[in-house]
């Protein structure tokens, strides 16, 4: 597919190397002529130099052929200005993001006037997912696939978790639960499982299922404690934390936000009078404690600095919070969290270039593939799919034991009419349902490419 992207920051550059690995035709445009160069010396894309809002720019980048423009500059208005003139320009589909709450209402109400297939808001993507993660802790990570039905986690074995010396079968046997062991990476070597593997300290273990069941089988195996989240701290007052601060209290949950300027700690006061603003540096160690961070269930680190977040993330995790979410834009301080214990890190731009990619894979399912959703675990070295069954699919109504399947791939999930079950021998498909597959085999596109 073609398909070009406005602005190259931290978004655009995520965006272009998703959409380039995953075999489309790139181009991106930036005015900043260095970065624009950085860019694609590291890719093999197109790169124009120009303001994407300017005709001349974005005839030069080829939008009348292409299918998709991406607008993820800065500057909101620039990226409404670019999609309205590349769809005057012929481009099939545009994506704006949309960072202004104040924007927000006004556009979806004229969305097909301004010629906006999506709109995209990094900071209300972010606020949703802490929300999400706030079920787990800090030592789980967590995503959620096939629209929400099913969702993938990944834990560390550390010493003395129960799983230890275990196979599959007895775990399943021994905790009765509805959770799918789907990868285990075991220093360079990445298993999909069977029922006889067995679970090694110091193992990474990914696991499905839906939020419940995760939940009840995190309890039982100690990773969890089972108390309700009621009061959450948060450090830094800006916009992820206005969009988060708004839901929380739709939940009925209390919020304390620490934020050392003083006319955002007067704007938040003003809008959410129920919530408790401090006035404060939220790095120091002596505030938070006097403010009763360890009596928190949950705490936020959404300042502009990732280092900020992560040493006020460790403080508070030292201090026994469960729920501990820091705000990190650089993924190099990856292997850094999780030496931690701080796996459940936020990144806006990641989610924000995964849901624009899985857009771009609605598209491209809409033109003749099978595959509804697809996402990349374990840095990118497995892919779970979610394959829709057509006519052409050729096992309709075969048991998936008479199956023989490639190898290195778990067949996870039959969902039928809108509910997903764990695939057993037993299980078949049937027109309209959707197979949720674990494979380390890249490049799977259609149903029937799974058969050996």
């Amino acid at each position: 597919m073609k398909i070009a992207i406005v602005g190259d920051g931290k978004v655009g550059f995520a965006l272009a190397c998703q959409l380039n690995q995953e075999g489309h035709d790139v181009t991106i445009i930036e005015n900043k002529q260095k970065v624009l160069e950085d860019t694609v010396n590291r890719l093999d894309i197109i790169g124009v130099l120009g303001n994407g809002a300017s005709v001349d720019v974005l005839v030069e980048a080829g939008v009348k052929e292409c299918e998709l423009l991406i607008a993820v500059t800065s500057q909101d208005e620039i990226n409404i200005i670019c999609c309205m003139l590349a769809k005057k320009l012929g481009t099939k589909n545009t994506i704006a993001r949309i960072r202004n709450p104040e924007y927000v209402a006004g556009l979806n109400m004229m969305k097909e006037d301004l010629g906006l297939s999506m709109q995209i808001n990094p900071e209300m993507a972010a606020a949703l997912e802490i929300v999400r993660s706030l079920r787990f802790s800090s030592t789980i990570k967590a995503t959620s696939f096939a629209k929400g039905r099913v969702e993938l986690t990944e834990i560390k074995i550390r010493e003395g978790s129960p799983l230890i010396g275990k196979n599959l079968m007895k775990i399943s046997s021994r905790y009765k639960s509805n959770v799918l062991f789907c990868v285990v990476q075991r220093g360079s070597q990445i298993i999909i499982p069977d029922g006889q593997t067995i679970i090694q300290e110091n193992d990474k273990v990914s696991l499905t299922g839906s939020m419940r069941e995760l939940e009840q089988f995190f309890k039982e195996i100690k990773l969890l404690k089972d108390k309700k989240v009621e009061e959450v701290m948060i450090v830094g007052g800006g916009r992820i934390s206005f969009y988060l601060i708004r839901l929380l209290l739709h939940l009925g949950i209390e919020v304390k936000v620490v934020e050392m300027n003083k006319d955002v700690c007067l704007q938040l006061v003003e809008k959410f009078p129920s919530i408790t603003v401090i006035h404060g540096d939220g790095t120091d160690h002596e505030l938070l404690r006097s403010e009763n961070l360890e009596d928190m269930d949950g705490f936020i680190a959404l300042t502009d600095n990732d280092e900020e977040n992560v040493i006020i993330s460790m403080f508070a995790s030292s201090l026994g919070v469960q729920n501990v979410l820091p705000k990190v834009n650089r993924v190099s301080l990856g292997f850094l969290l999780e030496k931690l214990g701080l796996e459940n890190a936020i990144t806006p731009k990641n989610i924000t270039a995964n849901q624009i990619c899985q857009y771009v894979r609605a598209m491209q399912n809409s033109v003749g593939s099978n595959i509804e959703s697809l996402i990349k675990i374990v840095d990118d070295q497995v892919e779970v799919l979610e394959f829709r069954v057509r006519k052409n699919c050729k096992f309709i109504g075969v048991p998936l034991k008479d199956l023989t399947f490639k190898k290195e791939m778990l067949v996870a999930y039959i969902t039928r009419r809108g509910k997903p079950q764990i695939a057993q021998g037993d299980s078949y498909v049937e027109i309209g349902d959707t197979l949720i597959l674990i494979s380390k085999i890249a490049g799977l596109r259609d149903i029937n490419d799974v058969l050996a």
